[in-house]
């Protein structure tokens, strides 16, 4: 099997990207685990299921490997340098570029399980956008993951195509306000149809969940962003303020503070003053 592992496009400071990077190139190599003093190899050490090459007796997936390249794969670490974890034979160079380890090759099957066992590389895409992986700077490639992934984000445009149809105009408003901080309320149906469709085709998951919120919350958080614009409402520090008065740290805050029943004049006020007669 070929597997392919390739550099997750970080923003650099000097801008470029991919071969065109002059990042330095990363070499990584099993870590010893602080805790087990043990290599941290990818391999299984404990599930006896290959078969040995040449005594064909049931071995782990280490001592099989470790007997196919006729290397000891011990992961015990101690105070000398291990003969193989610690060798050049070990060691993984992460290029800025797309790299790729066929796993038909003992070396490459195990650089692979070093890469699977590193902090620097995530295991996919999925994980690491989940932020299972905050230092990995390469990511395996997985193709039945990304044909999946892909698969999800369209039904998931299928879906808010559907349910956006469904809303109102000054709903959809409310939806791009929100997701993309632009107030159409003077815009034609049309221009706000576009702009539903761009954040539908970038951001469908999102729009998804706006409509299923409690339209009071939806609605009182578009006023506000749009207060915001409009400096009816001041953003000080990390304080959201009307004149000298303190409405709550973030706009979820000035909602919940806007839906309480003393607090409804001045949420009419601010609905005047954005929407003057």
């Amino acid at each position: 099997m070929l597997v392919e592992i390739n550099p997750i496009e970080l923003k650099r400071w000097h801008g470029k990207t991919g071969k065109d990077s002059f990042t330095r190139a990363k070499k990584i190599q099993a870590l010893i685990d602080p805790e087990t003093m043990q290599y941290k190899t990818g391999l299984d050490n404990m599930s006896k299921t290959y078969t040995h090459p040449k005594t064909e007796e049931q071995v782990t997936e280490l001592e099989y490997y470790g007997a196919i390249i006729g290397k000891d794969l011990s992961p015990l670490a101690s105070d000398k340098p291990h003969e193989f974890w610690d060798s050049n034979l070990a060691v993984v160079k992460l290029e800025n570029n797309t790299i790729f380890l066929n796993t038909d090759n003992p070396l490459d099957y195990i650089k692979w399980k070093i890469c699977k066992a590193s902090k620097f590389v995530a295991n996919s895409m999925k994980e690491y956008d989940e932020g299972m992986f905050p230092e990995a700077t390469h990511v395996i490639f997985d193709e039945a993951e990304e044909i999946e992934a892909k698969a999800t984000k369209v039904e998931l445009r299928k879906k808010a195509t559907i349910e956006c149809s469904k809303l109102s105009l000054s709903k959809k408003i409310q939806v791009v306000m929100i997701l993309g901080d632009k107030n159409l309320k003077n815009q034609s149906s049309d221009f706000v149809e576009v702009e539903i469709d761009s954040l539908i085709q970038k951001r469908a998951g999102d729009v998804l969940e706006i409509i299923n919120r409690d339209d009071e919350d939806t609605a009182l958080h578009a006023m506000i962003l749009e207060a915001l614009q409009k400096s009816v409402l001041r953003k000080t520090g990390h304080k959201i303020v009307y004149f000298d008065s303190v409405l709550g740290g973030e706009v979820v805050d000035v909602v919940d503070y806007l839906k309480k029943p003393e607090n409804q004049d001045l949420k009419l006020r601010l609905m005047s003053q954005l929407n003057p007669k």
